[in-house]
């Protein structure tokens, strides 16, 4: 089976991350959370908007313990992702705000200045440093 040709990073289609926090008064399980955001896209954008918008909503987007989320959209629809995402009152019986912390061009760099995640791979431990007494003696 011969696998598709996967496109250049240079025609790809550019993305946005948006990170958000969700603030409510009670707990709201994750699928409600995902099925108002959808709801809201469909009503404020359509079924053609949303899909020019390419929004997508990950399993591990979402973290319970500081309620922050992230969803990936097109770079051109990032402000009416955010118009649906402030229109969002209620999920249920139970009142919500949708509080967009911010916007960035990679996934990690949305984890890293939002959630707060570091990838401690990527740091290299520190070099030890020669003490002033000993280089003043030499």
């Amino acid at each position: 089976m011969v696998k598709p040709k996967m496109l250049s990073p240079a025609l790809r289609e550019p993305k946005r991350y948006i990170a958000y926090k969700l603030i409510s008064e009670k707990p709201i399980p994750v699928a409600d959370i995902y099925n108002a955001i959808w709801s809201s896209l469909l009503n404020f954008l359509g079924e053609v908007g949303v899909a020019r918008a390419n929004v997508s909503l990950g399993k591990d987007m979402w973290n319970e313990e500081k309620k922050i989320g992230i969803l990936k959209c097109a770079h051109t629809d990032v402000e009416n992702v955010r118009t649906a995402l402030a229109l969002i009152n209620r999920i249920g019986d139970i009142p919500v705000v949708f509080h967009v912390l911010g916007i960035s061009g990679t996934i990690s760099g949305a984890r890293r200045k939002f959630l707060g995640e570091v990838n401690l791979a990527k740091f290299s431990p520190p070099k030890p440093e020669e003490k002033p007494e000993q280089a003043s003696q030499q």
